[in-house]
């Protein structure tokens, strides 16, 4: 008995550049600033529970009789992706709109 193996290598190149050391700095404060934003936007979050706490079920809050707050009401309209795939997924493949991006990773 004879057993023949098929051994497939993947090569991924991809360009890269060789930073200044100053760039660590940069690198640092990016890092800092997405770390103040998540940190800014649980802040947020919580400030908006608490005002909405305070209006008691209400859609407009007052000071001095000035409106300071609202509720506003708004609609969104999404499609359920893996419904539309499942049930026509001709109609998925004909409308599927990639849009490539790009993100910056720093470590």
């Amino acid at each position: 008995m004879t057993i023949t193996t098929t051994t497939t290598q993947v090569v991924i190149s991809e360009n890269t550049t060789m930073l200044d050391p100053s760039a660590e700095g940069l690198i640092a404060k990016f890092n800092e600033t997405k770390a103040a934003l998540k940190a800014l936007e649980a802040q947020k979050d919580e400030l908006d529970a608490q005002l909405r706490a305070m209006l008691l079920g209400n859609e407009i809050g007052m000071i001095n009789g000035v409106e300071r707050v609202r509720i506003v009401h708004r609609n969104t309209s999404k499609i359920d992706r893996k419904a539309l795939q499942s049930a026509w997924p001709e109609a998925y493949e004909a409308t599927l709109v990639e849009s490539p991006y790009t993100v910056l990773q720093a470590k």
